[in-house]
């Protein structure tokens, strides 16, 4: 009988905040996160008087070719999908594992302040995590894939920590598993990056992403942070009658 790593989980024994009230952003996920830390203000905007920023020829394609690969999988496509040619084969794996009940697929992932799993869109929901692919490998691992439209140069931080927080999200979500590999498939460059992760590797940074998502999710002030950076994909400071007065070019 293969032992389990450890007697206990490590993340079992730390308790992490829970606030008694929610500010206006009451939920985070990953890409949330990164617009409040960017600027508040942006957040503000979009969450709260809820403005939603048009989507740009680029995300509507990623869009497309996420559809066609998750269609392709689960067999409402039947022929491969020209998007993926460079994945031909993984996606074939794909293919099969899902016959066989080992993948799940676009998963949306919900978890309430507890980490505790909860549906996407309750009203106790905190937390959203969203994957293209959750491959069962055994009891006690699995492999959590996201499809990438993009470029892969200059993201390779973002995409890590991204991934680090597909780790924890699974641990949370799977009590019983110990190892998982997280793997970003980047369709158009036909590369692919994978890093894997124990549950103790990976649970010793929860209390960290906990706690940013804290201060996310109570804030009451919004404040703009103008730079070259952050303003530069925002459109709100953009057209006839901008939502934000303070971008910068």
């Amino acid at each position: 009988m293969v032992q389990l790593t450890q007697d206990a989980r490590p993340d079992g024994n730390k308790p992490m905040e829970k606030p008694k009230e929610l500010g206006p952003l009451r939920a985070w996920s990953y890409s949330a996160l990164k617009v409040y830390e960017d600027c508040p203000y942006r957040s503000y905007i979009q969450k709260v008087k809820k403005i939603r920023e048009p989507s740009g020829a680029a995300a509507e394609r990623g869009t497309m070719i996420h559809q066609e690969a998750e269609d392709y999988v689960n067999g409402t496509l039947g022929e491969f999908p020209d998007s993926c040619k460079k994945f031909k084969n993984e996606f074939e794996e794909l293919r099969a594992g899902f016959i066989d009940a080992k993948v799940e697929l676009e998963g949306e992932w919900g978890f309430d302040l507890d980490w505790q799993p909860v549906g996407w869109m309750e009203a106790a929901t905190w937390a959203r995590i969203k994957l293209d692919a959750l491959v069962h490998e055994d009891e006690q691992s699995a492999r959590v894939i996201d499809y990438k439209t993009g470029k892969k140069w200059g993201n390779e931080i973002a995409h890590s920590q991204q991934g680090l927080l597909y780790a924890i999200g699974t641990f949370f979500r799977f009590p019983q598993l110990e190892f998982v590999q997280v793997e970003f498939w980047y369709l158009d460059k036909g590369e692919t990056t994978k890093k894997q992760y124990s549950r103790e590797q990976a649970m010793q940074f929860a209390p960290g992403w906990h706690k940013r998502a804290v201060i996310m999710t109570t804030a009451t002030e919004f404040d703009p942070t103008p730079s070259k950076d952050s303003c530069r994909w925002c459109s709100y400071r953009k057209g006839d009658h901008p939502e934000c007065h303070w971008g910068v070019d």
